[in-house]
């Protein structure tokens, strides 16, 4: 025969389990929406190495991926700025100092390349053909193509290279106006 205390347990675990435990609401798992992402990659000119980026996330979903530049060569001081148009966002800002050291000021914080993982293949992708040179162009394209094979193995541009809607804009930065080693290749993709 069953003790008191049996009873009472029997009936009041799952009792309590039942007024504790999760509700059958709490089962559904919300599908994750579908956001857009623009990686801004920075490529030193003497070194030909990724030094890092930074990674720009949107609540919404865009259908279009379009940049405009504002760019005043360093004559004494001067800028480049690059907008998301669809996102209205500053997404890139350096300044160019004549016979100085100009500035990245905007991605910031620049992430190091630590933080923008390979694929695990072996594989190359050429530039597309279809990238988009943003200044200081027409840029002889074997000198692009070695810039570009230093992040064409990272995850974020493999992923922009699959949105049917990414383009590849890139251009070269002359930090000091084009006196010294002190140059940078950006590329930017929408993923």
């Amino acid at each position: 025969m069953m003790s008191f205390k049996s009873i009472i347990l029997m009936v009041f675990l799952p009792l309590c389990a039942w007024m504790c435990g999760c509700g059958e609401e709490d089962d559904f798992v919300e599908p994750v929406e579908q956001t857009d992402k623009i990686v801004v990659l920075i490529v030193d000119d003497a070194t030909n190495m990724f030094e890092g980026g930074n990674i720009y996330n949107y609540n919404e979903q865009y259908n279009t991926f379009n940049l405009t530049v504002e760019n005043l060569p360093a004559q004494d001081a001067g800028f480049i700025k690059v907008n998301f148009v669809e996102g209205n966002q500053l997404i890139y800002y350096a300044t160019q100092i004549f016979n100085g050291n100009g500035t990245i000021i905007i991605p910031n914080p620049i992430y190091d390349s630590s933080h923008f993982p390979p694929v695990l293949t072996n594989d190359y992708v050429s530039l597309p053909t279809t990238s988009i040179e943003l200044t200081n162009g027409p840029s002889d394209l074997t000198e692009v193509e070695t810039k570009w094979s230093a992040i064409q193995n990272l995850e974020t541009v493999r992923w922009g290279l699959q949105n049917t809607t990414s383009k590849v804009y890139y251009f070269k930065q002359n930090l000091d106006g084009g006196f010294t080693d002190n140059s940078k290749w950006i590329f930017i993709l929408k993923y």
